[in-house]
């Protein structure tokens, strides 16, 4: 009996010992998950940065994704669309934080993002015209533009008046085009001047190069053969579009009789199609120098 009881004394304080460590156990347990859950538990949401400074704030980094895709599909480019400034998405806790629709949050980044693409530029003095997505479309696109530039006459030479070159960087979406023929288009409108402006007293070229938010230099070249440094009130100036001015200059030579055996060369040059000046660059006569006479009996001394 005593050993009996001694057996059951042991049991239950395995049985109290084993409880306890049980619910030790169990409170470690709940410890950990509770930390873990309540982390986790936290709600969480997406910041977006633009070079480092927050811009908007949606429900998850899914959306954000999705609105910065949806910008890049807006600008109409081809090809791999990024963006010229910086963006990062963060996970922050919502506590405190503002999260913007879908709509707002699309509006306030399509102002403060400009997606851009590496696209085959063609540079006019340095200043971009327009990008292409080939080098080949902008081959085209000047090839085009010298014929459209040119006089409709045939034996022309035509080269461009400005440094033109061709280069690959990041190009805007207001400065792309899918096709040549679109390139085309959007030089020749947007090279066209504006219009006129009379120039009133006082003005000066600076001043009006100012009013119309262009370069002097470009007032300078949409105005040849005007001295900006001696315009007076009324006279009238071109204003540039907002592209650099596209010249081209063709050339051809034309010869003329003036007599028989007589003619000259005269050079025709011409600027966007215009005829500016003509020069004679050569002349062909009969030999000026005396002829002999034939000898005859006559000459002959006996």
């Amino acid at each position: 009996m005593a050993s009996e009881a001694g057996e059951e004394s042991a049991i239950r304080g395995l049985r109290h010992r084993l409880w306890i460590e049980r619910v030790f156990f169990a409170l470690i347990v709940a410890g950990i998950l509770a930390f873990h859950f309540g982390k986790l538990g936290t709600r969480r949401v997406c910041l977006i940065a633009i070079d480092g400074k927050p811009a908007a704030v949606v429900a998850s980094r899914s959306d954000a994704s999705r609105l910065l895709d949806d910008i890049k599909k807006a600008s109409g480019m081809a090809g791999d669309v990024s963006f010229s400034h910086k963006v990062t998405l963060h996970s922050i806790a919502a506590a405190g934080q503002r999260v913007l629709p879908d709509a707002e949050a699309l509006g306030v980044l399509s102002e403060k993002l400009q997606p851009v693409v590496q696209a085959s530029a063609i540079l006019v003095n340095g200043e971009l015209v327009v990008g292409l997505p080939d080098r080949k479309e902008a081959v085209q696109t000047l090839s085009s533009l010298l014929r459209e530039l040119s006089p409709r006459v045939e034996g022309v030479q035509a080269s461009f008046k400005e440094s033109v070159k061709v280069e690959t960087r990041d190009v805007s979406a207001d400065h792309f085009a899918a096709t040549a023929e679109e390139a085309l288009a959007k030089i020749m409108k947007s090279a066209a001047p504006k219009g006129t402006h009379e120039v009133e007293p006082g003005e000066t070229g600076w001043k009006i190069a100012l009013t119309h938010h262009v370069p002097l230099s470009r007032l300078a070249a949409a105005n040849q053969g005007v001295d900006l440094n001696r315009i007076r009130a009324g006279d009238e100036l071109k204003i540039p579009g907002e592209l650099p001015p596209l010249t081209v200059i063709a050339r051809r030579d034309i010869r003329e009789e003036l007599a028989p055996g007589v003619s000259k060369t005269v050079r025709v040059t011409y600027e966007n199609g215009v005829e500016v000046s003509r020069e004679v660059v050569a002349r062909e006569r009969p030999p000026t120098g005396r002829r002999r006479r034939p000898r005859t009996s006559e000459d002959v001394t006996p």
